[in-house]
């Protein structure tokens, strides 16, 4: 008996454990967006950490910045109309839109993305998007705002813990106005920060169910 009760203790100690917040590594990004990219670099530049002043670590998520900015290691639409603002008009120059999917169903806490820049802070940089998520496929959405950081600083909010291995950001508005720039979208770089999606706790019924189970077994022997 002291062993039966001896396991189904470990077992529900062993559900009740939870892993340690990483950054979430994309497996895949693709730029889904109608709207034409420009030549800054591979949409992969935004999710990669390149031109980061550091490593990316959780820890360091709000102090690490986009020191090095250039044309290889950010993102951006072209200008299609040279001058004024991207979304003019409800966003007649058509979406902006990415779509990533991670290695496993992850619970996702916090996003963070870095501005793009030309050595000034940028209208260009997304000020409202759109996150749609889920597992297995785009099941829920939510909405952020993204205020305009000094250049090369992260802007991180809290997702409250969804859970997902896929998402799709829609930028649905930029820092017209704000500062220099805003006639395109651009990204340096973005991150999630969550742990994997854990499996939830065996119901205490289930427990005694188990221990019934296993002391069944052990008389038979």
């Amino acid at each position: 008996m002291k062993k039966t009760c001896l396991a189904v203790a470990s077992l529900a100690a062993l559900s009740a454990s939870s892993q340690a917040a990483v950054i979430i590594d994309a497996s895949n990004i693709t730029y889904t967006g109608s709207q034409a990219a420009n030549v800054l670099g591979p949409i992969t530049t935004i999710t990669d950490g390149s031109g980061l002043s550091a490593p990316l670590t959780v820890a360091n998520l709000n102090t690490v910045t986009h020191a090095n900015f250039s044309s290889t290691n950010s993102w951006a639409t072209t200008n299609p109309n040279g001058t004024g603002d991207f979304f003019l008009g409800g966003g007649a120059q058509g979406t902006v839109t990415f779509e990533i999917t991670f290695d496993n169903a992850y619970t996702i806490d916090t996003f963070t993305t870095w501005g793009y820049g030309w050595n000034a802070d940028q209208g260009n940089n997304a000020s409202a998007i759109t996150i749609d998520y889920g597992v297995g496929n785009y099941l829920s959405s939510t909405n952020l705002n993204l205020p305009l950081t000094t250049l090369g600083n992260p802007q991180t909010v809290n997702l409250g813990g969804i859970t997902a291995d896929r998402v799709r950001i829609t930028v649905t508005d930029n820092h017209f106005g704000a500062s220099g720039g805003g006639d395109r979208v651009g990204i340096a770089e973005i991150a999630f920060v969550g742990d994997v999606a854990s499996i939830p706790e065996p119901s205490a019924t289930a427990l005694i169910g188990l221990g019934g189970l296993a002391l069944i077994l052990r008389r038979r022997k």
